[in-house]
Formats: structure tokens, sequence, C-alpha cells
């Protein structure tokens, strides 16, 4: 909240204590370090960075009201097949060169990251946690979202096209009302409610959103989602201009809830969860009254991220249609304004997205999508080459997240996958 969830800053090493098993096998020193944790956690300081966010992501329910996304079905299984060449691939960071191994293993501000091609996994790292551990996503939420009603959507229940108010009466008379779902979902709402406002603002928008759900420190009056959301004005024409707007993907999950007659956390098990094969139960924080963070509340294991991504990857994944996945790649997006273009020119050079849809935050013209999250998380999904890079993180305290976008970015652009 402090950076607006969306800015870095200068790479800031974390330190955590080393791990040192005592009487009885008990480990007397991460002992040590979750009570040091509760001591110095506050709603406010949670999510600054360094070792309190590092343990809090790892742990988010020990925090936070959550609901199980529960795993019903038999786990997929992913062959492993590790690949020297991958760790060794030589990245450039900052203008230096050095190997993907070494970046990720070394750098205080990653926590894991897999790479699947072709459903095996080549590349596997956990260097600041454990495999089996569950991590917050944040906004890598947001695309789990959006497939649920992608595949609402080829069942038939849900027509994109239609305004909002179809599926949630309660948002009739509000500015929301009149918005196609597609704009809401695509990031294109035109409501004055932007991540990018900040959160320093107690009274602002976005703050007060949050708030609401009980995910930021209470500075006001409580007030309750529904109402925030009707309070929220249009500054803008719908379908115009692609902006980051966290309560869009709560509305788009609240169209989920309204068509199912479920809790999101319920309707993501039966429209995702079941599908992917997932090792283990996802978990959504919830608010004290039961409402989702539908925007950012997902705590999963790496390796199930990974099978998520496999739905736009695998026909072996049936969860949406063929029209969604070209739907994603369309003029149906937000394309990039210049000003926006301009900015990611400055990272891609020419290689640089050019649209935005379905929450997912880039998408370039060869159908590759990404979907980042605050303080490093991602998962990049690139269908052509059937592959699949996903990766969690802890920012410094200065804001600094991880390169791994980047990273990825130049991974996949090589020719390492044609080999």
């Amino acid at each position: 909240m402090k950076f607006g969830r969306l800015n870095a800053a200068v790479t800031m090493a974390l330190t955590f204590p080393a791990l040192t098993i005592g009487a009885q096998g008990q480990d007397k020193t991460e002992l040590e370090h979750q009570h040091s944790i509760y001591e110095l956690y506050t709603p406010d300081n949670f999510d600054d960075g360094g070792p309190i966010s590092h343990y809090v992501w790892k742990n988010f329910p020990a925090f936070f009201p959550h609901a199980a996304i529960a795993r019903t079905t038999v786990t997929r299984s992913l062959a492993i097949n590790l690949r020297s060449d991958i760790a060794s691939f030589e990245v450039t960071v900052k203008d230096e060169a050095t190997s993907l191994d070494n970046y990720v293993t070394n750098s205080p501000l990653v926590d894991g990251m897999i790479v699947l091609e072709k459903g095996a996994i080549v590349y596997e790292a956990y260097p600041r946690m454990k495999p089996y551990d569950r991590h917050l996503g944040w906004s890598v939420t947001k695309v789990v979202v959006s497939t649920a009603l992608a595949a609402l959507e080829k069942q038939g229940k849900v027509d994109v096209e239609e305004p909002v108010e179809k599926y949630v009466p309660d948002l009739d008379k509000s500015a929301w009302a009149g918005l196609r779902v597609r704009d809401i979902v695509n990031m294109a709402s035109g409501i004055d409610c932007l991540d990018s406002d900040g959160y320093q603002n107690t009274e602002g928008c976005i703050y007060r959103y949050e708030e609401s759900l009980g995910l930021t420190a209470r500075h006001n009056e409580p007030v309750d989602t529904m109402t925030i959301l009707r309070s929220m004005k249009r500054h803008r024409a719908a379908n115009t201009k692609y902006e980051y707007v966290s309560p869009d993907t709560y509305v788009s999950g609240l169209v989920i809830e309204a068509v199912t007659g479920q809790p999101l956390a319920a309707a993501l098990q039966s429209l995702i969860w079941d599908h992917i094969g997932a090792e283990a139960d996802g978990m959504m924080m919830i608010s004290p009254a039961g409402r989702p963070a539908a925007h950012a509340g997902l705590s999963a294991r790496l390796r199930d991220i990974a099978r998520f991504g496999q739905i736009f990857t695998s026909n072996d994944v049936s969860v949406v249609d063929a029209d969604h996945k070209a739907d994603l790649r369309s003029k149906n997006g937000i394309t990039f304004s210049p000003e926006q273009l301009f900015r990611l020119k400055d990272t891609f050079k020419e290689d640089a997205p050019t649209h935005a849809a379905w929450q997912w935050d880039m998408i370039w013209p060869d159908g590759t999508m990404f979907k980042g999250g605050y303080s490093g998380q991602g998962l990049y999904v690139d269908p052509e080459r059937d592959l699949i890079i996903a990766f969690f993180g802890t920012a410094a305290k200065t804001g600094e997240s991880n390169a791994l976008l980047n990273i990825s970015r130049q991974l996949a652009k090589s020719d390492i996958f044609d080999r």
C-alpha cells in the first residue's frame, strides 16, 4: 500500500534467520522468527516489504479470514525434465549478465519460480519458500476470477455483452449500471477508483474499497463493500482506455456469485480448481462479512498456479473454449494508449505488448500473456510455445520487486525452447 502496489524503487537486501534444529527436533529459530514477526506485524506495515511481508505472504490465512478452494479431484501429475541449459541460461538484469539460476537463488526478491514446457517441469527453484508452501499471489488472483467468468460464458450462463446490472441488480442506479460485463472484465469500465491513485490517502476510493474488505488498516468508519461500490463514479466513457481498477475484478466476482449461487471460493472450485488437477486446496481471503478479496486474495502452491496456466496451453484442461483464447488476442481487448505504450517500450523496446484483456496486464501480438501481482508475483503464458513461467516474490522495503517478468520474456524469446 505504501507504494501503491505498483511502484518499484531500489534493491534492498532482506535477511532471514538461519534455521537450527533444537531439542526434540523443534526448529527453535523458526519458532523465534514466527514470534518476532507477530510482535512486529501491524495492519499498517504488513505490506511494506521485507521480512514481515515475506512471512505474511506465505502464511496469509494465519492473519486474515479465508475460505478454502477445495482440491476434490485427482492431482494431475507434471512430468519432471529439469534442463541444465535453462538453469544456466544467461539473463541480463540492470545491464549485468548472470545465469537464470544464479539470479533466482541469490536475489532476495525471489521466493520461488517454475517453468513448464509442454507440460513438463524444466526448471524449478524455491530459494525462500518450500514447494508445499502456499504463497499469496496478490493480483494474479484476478485472472483466476476472469477465467472462471469465461468458463461461465462457455457454458452459456453469462453474456459479457450484457450490462452488469442484469446479473447484479444491486448495482442498478449506480455508476456501474449500463456497463457491459466485457468492459468491466477488460479493466475498461471508466470507474474512477484506480489502484494507481495509491494507498497513501486513507480517504481515497481504492483505500476505502480495500478497507471495506478488511485488507488494509481501519482508518474510517466501517462501510460495507457494496455501499462503497455504489458510491463510485465514472470519470470516462467505458471501453476507451485500459485502467487498473481492482473493483472491476470484484464486480466480475459478483457476477460469478450471482450466476452460480455460490460464494466465490466455491465457484472457483467447481469452475477452475476441479479442472486443473490441483495438488492442494487454494485459499481465498474473505472479509469479516464474508466478502471475497476477489482482486488479490488467492494463496496457492506455485505448481498449482502453473497448472492454472495450462488452461491456455493444453487441450487436456478444458475450462474455456477456443473462442475465448482467440478473444484474448483480438481487438476486443483494450489497445494501450500512446502514453502507456511509450512506457512499455522503455522496458521492452520494440518487443512491447500491445493490449490488455480479461484482466491480463499485457498481451503480445504472438498471443503471450502476463499477469503480475504486487510485491513480485507473476504468471507468464505463451500458448504457441506451450510455455508457462510462474513465480512468487517479496519486495524490499524500498518497494523494489524482482526482475522475473523481463527475464521471462528474455527466456521465452530465445531459441532455447526450439532445441
